[in-house]
């Protein structure tokens, strides 16, 4: 496995999901790409101003990159390469897109578990990135 993209977004799910790729990354001495999209929440239903969402854009811009930094002492020591990328825009479209740009041999991400009407209506974004890539998928729960 040469590269490795592991989807974080600071949740306790995805930090399962950064140890877990660090292993396999160290594992292979792998190329490492730690993936954080910022939600643009512009399809979101609950947008109300543009002045609002200037300031929550931001917001989560600021929290993308302390997300991105915390998660880049996990791989302090690390035998291969890491590289960081902060996206803005819808979170499974940001990582589809990454995934066809990086052409990754393996992607890492973790679960949210959305069960019942959530997971109808809204779905996850790790179910809709494993319905949308021929490539090998590890989900972390």
């Amino acid at each position: 496995m040469k590269k490795i993209l592991i989807a974080i977004d600071g949740s306790e799910h995805s930090q399962k999901a950064l140890e877990e790729g660090r292993k396999f990354a160290e594992a292979f001495c792998s190329e490492v790409i730690l993936l954080n999209v910022v939600n643009d929440f512009k399809h979101n239903y609950f947008h109300e101003s543009v002045y609002l969402y200037e300031q929550t854009k931001e917001s989560f811009e600021q929290q993308g990159k302390n997300i991105i930094e915390k998660a880049g002492s996990v791989f302090d020591g690390f035998c291969g390469t890491l590289i960081t990328e902060i996206k803005i825009g819808d979170p499974a479209e940001q990582i589809i897109n990454a995934i066809e740009t990086i052409d990754p041999d393996l992607i890492v991400m973790g679960s949210k578990g959305l069960t019942g009407i959530k997971k109808v209506v809204i779905g996850s974004v790790s179910d809709k990135v494993l319905h949308h890539t021929n490539k090998p998928i590890l989900i972390v729960r």
